[in-house]
This record gives C-alpha cells, structure tokens and sequence, in this order.
C-alpha cells in the first residue's frame, strides 16, 4: 500500500493544484465564513423523471406478472449451497488474483451526484438485504414509507438510498439479484412521483461472480422500484449538504483498494475544503476483528484514512453492513463506527462483541499506522441477552437446514464403507484386512483435517481450534462405530449381511444423529468463542433487521443518525389485482412496527 495520492489538473495533468475529478470545469471559491460549503465546480443533480404512471398492478402474484420469483430464505447448510457458494468463493478468489474489475472501472465516465444545495439531507442506509423475499420485503417496506415515525421522532424516507454490500445471496447473477432484491424492493415501491437515487458497492457475495452482475445492475441506470441508480464504478462519492461528504469504496474480497480506486478519492481529496466531514462507507467492519489474533485487518481503512483524508478533512462516521446486526463504536470526538447489516440476511451474534477496541491495534505490523485510538461499544442490536438466548435454537436450526441429514449420512457412509469389516474385525465378528484398514485411517484423516479447517474459519488460535476438531472428529467417529456395532450385532447373520446391516445402521445413525452431533459442537464451540457465526447461520434468525436513516440539518448542519429496528420479519401474501399501480403488490401478515434503536446520534461536523 505504497501508492500516495496523486492529483490532476483539469486537462488530465498531475499537478499539485487541488483539482475537480471528473465534470468539474473549474476551481471553487474559498468558503466563506457563515455561508457553508462554496459553490460546486459540477453541475447540481438534477431531479430524476419519474416516468409515466403504472395504470394497474400485477394481475397475480406468477413469476410473469410480477417479474420475478419470490425465494424462500438461504438453508445455508444446505449441500447445495454449501457446494455452489464454495465453488464460486474459490473460483472468484483465484481469478482475483490475474483479474481486478476495478481497474477496467478507470475508463469508465466518473459521475459526480452534488446535492450539497438542497438545504437539509436524508439519506437511507441499508446492508445485506439480498436474502429471502419476507425478511428483504419487510425492510424494503419500511424503507419504502414517505415518512416513518419512530420512537416519537419523525423521519423523511431518504432522497438518497446507499446499499452496503451482499446485496444478493449465495452468490451474485443476475437471476439472485432480480430475485432477492430487484423484486422486494420494487413490490414495495413500485412507483413514485418522486424518485429517490440508489448507489451501492459490493461486498464479498456480490464479488463472487468478478464483479460482472453488479456492474450490469447498479452501473447503468437501472430502475429498482422508486429507486434509481446513478453510478458507474463499483465506488462513488457524494457531495452532502454543508461539510458533510459521502465516500463510499469497493474493498473486493477482502480489504484491497486497488490503485485507481485511490486515485480517485485522492483526486476528490484534493476539493476539500477545511472543516469538511467524512462518512465513509465500506462493505467490511475490519475494526470489530483488528485485534492480536488479526492485527492487520484495520491497515487498509487506517492507509485510507492516513494518506487520502489526512488532514484535509474529518473522518467523522464509518458504516459497514457484512455482519448481519448493529453494533456502534464511539470514539474520541463523538467519532463513530457502525455496523448495519439488518437488511435481510440471517441475524448475526452480538454476544461476543468486544466492549473496547484499540485502532490501530497494538500488534499491527504496518509501519506508518496512526497513534492508537480507543472506541467503546456504545450500542447494539439485539442485546447480547438476545443473542445468547437464540444461541438454544441450534438443534431445530441444522436440522431444518435443508439436506444437511443428507451430507450428514453420506459423510458417514462413506466412512463405513471401509470401515465396517474394520470394525467388525475389532469386535471380534470378522477377519482384520490391510487395505480396508488403510482406507479407514486416510478417511479419517481427511475428515480431522475438515473439521479442525472449519474451526479456524473463525479463530487464529491454532491450539483452540485444533483441540476442538479433534473432540469433533471424535464424537462423530464414535456415534458411526457404534451404529455399525449394534447393526451388525444381530445374531447368525453371514459376513455379507453382517457388513451390510453395518452399513445400513452408518447411513441411518449419520441421517439421524450426524446433524445432532454437528449443532452440539457449534453451540459448544461458540462457548469457546469459535464458529460462531455458523452457528447463527444455521439458526438462521430472521428477525431483529436494522437499517440507519441520515439527516443533516439546513441550519447548523449537524449530523442525526437514527438506528431504526425493525424486530420483526413480516409473512407477505400477494394483495390481489390493483387498478392503483403505485400501491405494494403484496401485504404482511402484521404490519412492520420499526423502532429506534437507540439515540437519535448527533454527530458535529
């Protein structure tokens, strides 16, 4: 991360000039005192053509009325998705490494929204909304509302709608996003006399295609209900009432900015004016892991901040979705990191976040990191009681995940096939043999390795997360010898049919008791502070979204954040033929009751 920020005149030439990125067609007067931020060197964004009003609504609620299919919510342990979603991760993962989308972005057109002169601003925030259709609809529905009263505070829908990250599940296409988000979203809102702006970056699932099903949704103009797409990168930038500035980047699969990428932020950099704020939004909460077991997940956002803000202006707000819940870090100044990613996904842990962080942390091998600075997790969503609580469901969860009994009981199959005249022979009910043997011990050897691998998806305590794939493998290995035992136990039964019962009891006990043995090991690695995300994966909680809603004042420009709730995930029904076109093509089963969080935040420029 050597690259320093470079600048452009307005013929393209580098020259330490501050200069416009993009449209600007020349330099801005100083601010002047009292009168907020100077006039803007790019045309103000204009208002957005509604188009012609829907004279009707869908006929019925078939896929070729409506336009899509609504998807029942992810069964993340299903081996269907399990298989497609592993196979995309790692194929998107080596392509990344010869092929960088981003750096194609660079000769796209770069469009500038201003919106600095429309005296107060609303702007809507959501995360991780591509899930299945009830819990995206619920939130989309709320979103939807022209204006939402919560907690006694009356709010304004934003003009403005920034998406976070994930917006679709397991992976991106462009089936996934007209499924999981184009259709909630525009059955909520199929139409309005006034449009609102929708920009978006990516998070990992919507990398996992390269990038191409995104580009083709969020970069070319595209309608999603009342909302409009504006941008043409997988980043963007947005010039907020008053100070305030809206920096959104494209973080790929991991935490990487790619060198254009940063060219352009150093290039918006250079327009800022003393005393401009930054909210910065980036599809990963690095903070929440930066710590001695991941000490450099915070460099990237700690690079951003050092080299291309610097001191030329405040970083004042850090949103993230990703993590699938809400969670405030307050630091010095009211400066605030938030996670919000309520949109739809499953409901993530809060139990296991940390009340203090240290950013940068203390063991960070980047030489030029900033002075730590202390956060204090100031609020959350659900309460960490909550979250404990739901950590019961786990043994309904895995077993209502989809085919999981399936991989289960071929995983122990598998095992058996070999492994039963192994068995057996050690009982005393058969001849011990070589290759049967050998091919037990390799099996078994295979499944350690998987299952101490899948421990260290969520920790780099190597101790911890071996120790608890061996007392995994263990208990599995022992609930598939005993099936075997008592199947081939049953009296003057010959060899053949000895080992056969065997390996009937293999398939039945991994069908049956294999997802027991699975959720047990979770609810017990999260005690560990292991696998806790799939945990809740697995149960899969659809309920507790969140989104946030911005508001900047006309007058002192001050910055309000309200963390809405939205407790609990509605079942839509279609409403029926409508002659009104504007109105939602489906209703709830009860109607969305959302609610503050906490706050409202207020943030000074």
């Amino acid at each position: 991360m050597g690259l320093q920020p470079r600048f452009r005149n307005r013929n393209g030439v580098r020259s330490p000039r501050r200069a416009r990125f993009g449209t600007g067609t020349g330099s801005r007067a100083p601010l002047a005192p009292g009168h907020g931020r100077a006039a803007r060197s790019s045309p103000m964004a204009t208002p957005i053509d509604p188009g012609t009003r829907p004279e009707a609504g869908p006929a019925s609620a078939a896929p070729r009325h409506i336009g899509f299919v609504p998807r029942p919510r992810l069964r993340w342990l299903s081996p269907g998705v399990l298989l497609r979603t592993g196979l995309q991760a790692a194929t998107s993962s080596k392509l990344a490494e010869f092929i960088d989308r981003r750096e194609s972005q660079a000769v796209l057109p770069v469009t500038t929204t201003d919106l600095s002169d429309t005296g107060e601003g609303w702007v809507d925030y959501v995360a991780d909304c591509g899930d299945g259709f009830d819990a995206a609809a619920t939130v989309a529905s709320v979103l939807a509302r022209p204006e939402l009263t919560v907690s006694g505070h009356r709010t304004r829908a934003g003009s403005v709608l920034v998406m976070g990250g994930d917006q679709a599940y397991p992976y991106a296409s462009v089936r996934e996003y007209r499924d999981r988000l184009v259709g909630p979203y525009r059955s909520m809102l199929p139409w309005t006399p006034h449009p609102r702006r929708l920009y978006a970056i990516p998070g990992n699932h919507d990398w996992y295609d390269g990038l191409s099903s995104f580009l083709k949704q969020f970069c070319q103009g595209r309608w999603i209900g009342g909302w409009r797409t504006e941008q043409t990168r997988s980043y963007f930038a947005l010039d907020l009432p008053g100070p305030w500035r809206l920096w959104a980047i494209d973080i790929a699969l991991g935490t990487d900015i790619d060198a254009q990428q940063l060219e352009f932020f150093a290039d918006r950099a250079a327009d800022l004016d003393e005393g401009d704020a930054i909210i910065l939004v980036s599809a990963k909460p690095s903070w929440t892991d930066a710590g001695p077991d991941h000490p450099d997940t915070y460099a990237t956002l700690n690079f951003f901040e050092r080299h291309v803000i610097g001191d030329r202006a405040r970083l004042r707000v850090s949103l993230t979705g990703d993590t699938h819940h809400y969670a405030r870090y307050e630091g010095p100044a009211d400066q605030q990191k938030i996670t919000a990613g309520g949109g739809g996904a499953y409901l993530s842990a809060t139990h296991r976040l940390r009340p203090t962080l240290q950013l940068p942390p203390a063991e960070s091998t980047d030489p030029g990191k900033s002075p730590p600075t202390s956060y204090t997790l100031a609020g959350q969503y659900p309460a960490a009681g909550t979250s404990r609580e739901l950590r019961s469901r786990i043994v309904a969860g895995v077993y209502r995940s989809g085919l999981f009994w399936l991989l289960t009981a071929l995983i122990y199959l598998v095992l058996a096939l070999p492994g039963t005249r192994t068995v057996l022979a050690l009982t005393g009910s058969g001849q011990l043999r070589a290759v049967p043997t050998l091919l037990t011990a390799g099996l078994l050897v295979g499944v350690t390795a998987a299952l101490v691998a899948f421990a260290r998806l969520s920790t780099a305590r190597r101790r911890r997360a071996t120790a608890l794939g061996l007392g995994h493998t263990a208990v599995h290995v022992a609930v598939l010898t005993g099936a075997i035992v008592l199947a081939g136990a049953v009296p003057d039964l010959p060899g053949p049919w000895r080992e056969a019962a065997g390996l009937t009891g293999a398939a039945v006990a991994g069908a049956l008791l294999g997802p027991l043995v699975f959720a047990l090991y979770l609810r017990i690695a999260d005690l560990l502070g292991v696998n806790t995300n799939e945990l809740f994966s697995a149960i899969a909680v659809q309920d507790h979204k969140c989104f946030l809603r911005l508001h900047i004042r006309p007058d002192d420009h001050l910055l309000t954040i309200y963390p809405v709730a939205v407790p609990h995930c509605a079942r839509w029904r279609f409403a029926g033929a409508r002659t009104d076109g504007t109105t939602r093509w489906f209703v709830p089963d009860v109607e969305p009751e959302p609610r503050l969080i906490e706050g409202p935040i207020e943030v000074a420029p």
